[in-house]
């Protein structure tokens, strides 16, 4: 339910917050410096930027903001986000930890909607709990979030009754808030990983004077989520949700006057208190602390270093001032970015990836960082890097053909944004509209935004971006951070004495580099259009070239001017030996690294900037592949490039320096969670030790060559069948010359793919014991796993039904292992039937619990199976199931991406597209009794397999 989700966990809210791409708003000329006599509906102050003209802001009489934006995209979908002013940093020190709490009991009954009957109504209109149903808390801010499959007024009506409940009306009975502990509890072990301690670790470092270090899952705050009173938690709700803290945008295919006036009626009668809301003191940086560091060690975290400055915080206005020395900033740091990429990429480089960050500490300082990922044992050499790239460009600044490139890179996202503006998502515009609300922003379009850079374009040099850069890069003295799995000795002075060190040595200028044209223009003839049909129902051309190169093309108006492509050669992993898992795995990672036989990756990066293209393959079970989005415009380009890959592919030495540098510290990951060692292990165990399931061992993975890689992909490349599809907004004459100049004009392909008949064995383990594996994370931390042997899915029928199983066992691991034991933030469920290996299907629980509840966990699955074999499953609990699922079917076929998986083999396995057709009807036929025979098949106990993941270092006993 609640997600904590730093994204850049410093970054103050966009200046201008981007419209992320609807309609093109002109930008109104306004002379530079002019003060404009305008505000939002919200009072946000207007300048010469003009926010987008098609959100409609208001304020009711008790301070309740609203945001309204018509949009459809998708069609006849809405969606809600209401926000409120309250987060970690705002709970007294006897509230620790209850701002989440308090979230988590909006779904735990009001006056109106009883406990446990707030996600089971949702459910019962369609939508599904955790997917369209949700809420999170952050530092600063509450947001519930409601995505509604349909705009009709009785959803829409139940939507708004439900946020009004949740602002004012909720009970938080003592008897539910000692219910709810054990979820929270649940949900704090199950996000309590190496990498959100070093995060914790680092704010208590650099900030240990804010309540963003105080507050950030501090010390007492597990003893008071267990012990606070209910009345702890309502005094806190009083305080802080209240109409003149709170914010409510909704954003669909809706009406906005209809919207309004709904608001209007349902949040009208919320009342203010007559006390003002008390702001909490944030706390400063002490900028006069001098150069510092610290060591975070932990045996799974990477070897990271991160170089942070800070300076006094300036409020910036939404003026175009402004917003071009922001842009000015962003180009520089883009370009020491490409700079550390290239280092990362160079052979025997003591860092594995680099990036530069400039922005806000919240809204209390500005802050600049250069943060490195480091070999491992390289974290000196890695600061070297650090600190002399970053003075590297403060004291010489940057080149023309540095600033070419990203000025090309910056239009090109610019200009597709604009173009694209008309279908943007309402997620993507709910959110972006509320970003605002704390602070004042403005929210615009991208087509204003483009036009700004426009405007300022042709005035930015590269003396202007290196003087920009350097007034922002250049603030207090160094705070270093290094992070590391074994301890540093005496850290503090040795990792001073090693910046010192660096900072004594010379920094010279850069050197300007010449461009270089794209070497892979022609592949010879173009090919010629064999068969050319269509495939009416589904609204599918299908295309084969002469040379049995193959083309699936389906237009959709869901994107403009967006471009969704897959390009699939050849069999995967099926066609390399059993013993060769690690080449697939050391492909899929960095291919793209490898570049081409005439040029390598970074060269490649450079001629083709401004190009929105993705580089390299993946080697999947039964497939290379190439996936991703483009433009029409940069579509035969994308084309051409990844013809190049599969054609000349370069294999390079630094692909392999790469690989070599990422190995150790994803290695040391692969026990640091219960769920990593999941992933890594159980996959093997459940096939009987079949080498092409889970991950290849670490000798395998250190052993790749590039000889080898070459020699195992040369024949598929070469000769296996390609077929190639196209989803989105595109002219199909200029999509089929495109393909026809690159993959058509290779030569013969094969015109089916080989059956591997004896690689698609696969088997259920055959020793159904209780495996028990261990992990090296958070000693309160057990994963409980049960696994049942199924099939195929040869059948249609009895994959929709395994498939409405699986969601039905959900719901009731959800109300018996959440809500009435309290052991479990997020139990699930899931049906596997493999398309792939014969005869292979799993259908499994997986449930995060404390080590000492996992038998109890496993006692409520075997009940559980129990029930549903015994009898045919309430018919209640499976509408709550399948009604979700059908609206979610029905908004996937709005969506681009979900017809690129479905075209994406339309002729190589035709057969397929029947299931399709059919989705919806398979879904609706299941019954009650269906799901009991499928139970009774399946899910019988004398074939059930039990695995625990538990800590290799239980925790002390009391």
């Amino acid at each position: 339910m609640s997600v904590f989700s730093t994204g850049r966990i410093l970054a103050a809210l966009p200046l201008l917050a981007l419209a992320h791409p609807l309609i093109a708003g002109e930008a109104r000329v306004v002379p530079p410096g002019q003060t404009v006599e305008a505000t939002t509906g919200w009072g946000h102050p207007v300048y010469d930027i003009d926010p987008d003209p098609a959100v409609r802001f208001g304020k009711l009489a008790n301070g309740m903001r609203y945001a309204i934006l018509k949009n459809g995209t998708p069609e006849d979908t809405a969606v809600i986000r209401f926000g409120f002013d309250v987060g970690y940093i705002d709970e007294g020190d006897n509230e620790l930890g209850l701002a989440h709490m308090l979230e988590h009991m909006a779904f735990n009954g009001s006056k109106q909607v009883p406990e446990g009957e707030m996600v089971k109504l949702l459910e019962r209109l369609g939508l599904a709990f955790g997917a369209d149903t949700n809420a999170s808390t952050g530092f600063e801010d509450t947001i519930y979030k409601l995505d509604l499959p349909r705009t009709d007024e009785a959803l829409l009506d139940t939507a708004l009754m439900l946020m009004r409940q949740t602002a004012s009306e909720l009970t938080i009975a003592d008897d539910a808030v000692d219910r709810e502990r054990g979820v929270i509890q649940s949900e704090t072990r199950t996000r309590n990983s190496y990498s959100l301690r070093r995060i914790k670790h680092w704010f208590g470092f650099v900030a240990p004077d804010t309540l963003y270090s105080q507050r950030f899952r501090a010390d007492g705050t597990e003893e008071i989520v267990d012990t606070a009173p209910g009345a702890v938690l309502r005094d806190l709700y009083r305080r802080y949700y209240r109409p003149d803290n709170s914010a409510m945008v909704v954003v669909g295919d809706v009406d906005p006057d209809t919207v309004e006036a709904k608001i209007r009626a349902t949040f009208g009668d919320w009342t203010a208190p007559a006390t003002a809301r008390v702001e909490v003191d944030k706390g400063a940086l002490d900028l006069e602390r001098g150069p510092a560091a610290a060591n975070f060690v932990d045996p799974d975290v990477q070897t990271l270093v991160t170089i942070d400055r800070f300076a006094p915080y300036v409020e910036r206005r939404p003026t175009v001032a402004e917003s071009d020395e922001s842009r000015l900033v962003a180009l520089g740091t883009a370009i020491l970015d490409r700079r550390l990429q290239k280092i990362a990429n160079g052979a025997e480089s003591p860092i594995i990836t680099g990036n530069a960050s400039a922005s806000d500490f919240f809204d209390i300082q500005r802050e600049a960082q250069v943060a490195i990922q480091a070999r491992e044992g390289e974290w000196q050499r890695a600061l070297e890097v650090g600190e002399q790239e970053w003075r590297r460009a403060v004291e010489h600044g940057f080149t023309e053909a540095e600033l070419a490139e990203q000025l090309a890179n910056f239009e090109q996202r610019y200009r597709d944004a604009a173009r694209q503006q008309d279908t943007r998502r309402n997620s993507q515009l709910a959110d972006g509209i509320l970003s605002t609300a704390r602070r004042e922003r403005l929210f615009v379009t991208p087509q204003t935004t483009y036009e700004l850079f426009l405007a300022q374009k042709p005035g930015i040099t590269a003396e202007a971006v290196s003087q920009a850069f350097a007034r922002h890069f250049a603030l207090s003295d160094p705070l270093i951070h290094v992070s590391t799995k074994q301890p540093i000795a005496d850290a503090q002075a040795t990792i001073l004495d090693a910046w010192r060190t660096s900072a004594a040595e010379p920094v010279d200028p850069p050197t300007d580099m010449g461009q270089q044209a794209f070497a892979y223009d022609d592949f010879g003839v173009p090919g010629t259009v064999a068969e050319d049909g269509m495939v009416e129902d589904l609204g599918l051309r299908i295309i084969r070239f002469a040379n049995n190169v193959r083309l699936n093309l389906k237009p959709t108006p869901f994107e403009k001017d967006r471009v969704r492509f897959a390009i699939r050669v050849g069999s995967g992993q099926l066609a390399l030996p059993r013993d060769q898992m690690a080449q697939a795995v050391f492909l899929s990672s960095v291919s793209a690294l490898g570049g081409l036989g005439k040029q390598g990756y970074d060269e490649l990066r450079e001629v083709l900037a401004g190009r929105r293209v993705t580089y390299g393959f993946d080697a999947g079970e039964d497939k290379f592949t190439v996936r991703g989005s483009t433009t029409m415009a940069d579509l035969p380009l994308q084309m051409r490039l990844s013809a190049a890959y599969f054609t000349d592919p370069g294999l390079r030495p630094e692909m392999l320096t790469r690989w070599q540098a990422v190995i150790p510290p994803y290695v040391a990951q692969l026990d640091a969670t219960p769920q990593a060692v999941a992933r890594a292990q159980v996959p093997r165990i459940l096939a009987d030790a079949n080498p092409r399931f889970g991950l290849p061992s670490e000798e395998e993975l250190t052993s790749v060559t590039l000889e080898q890689a070459r020699a195992l992909v040369t024949e598929q490349f070469a000769r296996a069948p390609i077929e190639i599809s196209v989803v989105g907004d595109f002219d199909s004459d200029a999509v089929i010359a495109a393909v026809a100049a690159s993959f058509g004009a290779l030569p013969q392909r094969a015109a089916t793919l080989e059956g591997w008949d004896s690689e698609r064995e696969a088997q259920f383990a055959s020793d159904r014991s209780e495996r028990v594996l261990t992990h090296a994370g958070a000693n309160d931390q057990a994963l409980a796993l049960t696994y049942w042997p199924t099939t195929d899915d040869a059948d249609a029928q009895e994959e929709a039904t395994m498939q409405m199983l699986a969601l039905a066992m959900r719901l009731e691991l959800l109300d018996r292992i959440r809500e009435q034991l309290g052991a479990s933030y997020s139990p699930g469920a899931g049906s596997s039937m493999s398309s792939i290996y014969r005869g292979y299907g799993t259908f499994s629980t997986s449930v995060v619990v404390k080590p000492e509840q996992a038998d109890e966990v496993f006692a409520a699955v075997d009940a559980i199976v129990e029930d549903f074999r015994k009898a045919p499953i309430d018919a209640d609990l499976i509408e709550r199931a399948r009604t979700p699922l059908l609206e979610q079917i029905a908004l996937s076929r709005r969506e681009n991406g979900w017809w690129l998986a479905v075209i994406d083999e339309a002729q190589l396995h035709s057969e397929r597209l029947d299931r399709v057709r059919s989705y919806e009807d398979r879904i609706r036929a299941v019954t009650p009794e269906m799901l009991q025979v499928a139970a009774q098949r399946y899910l019988d106990p004398a074939q059930e397999l039990r695995i625990r993941v538990v800590p290799a270092e239980p925790a002390a006993q009391p």
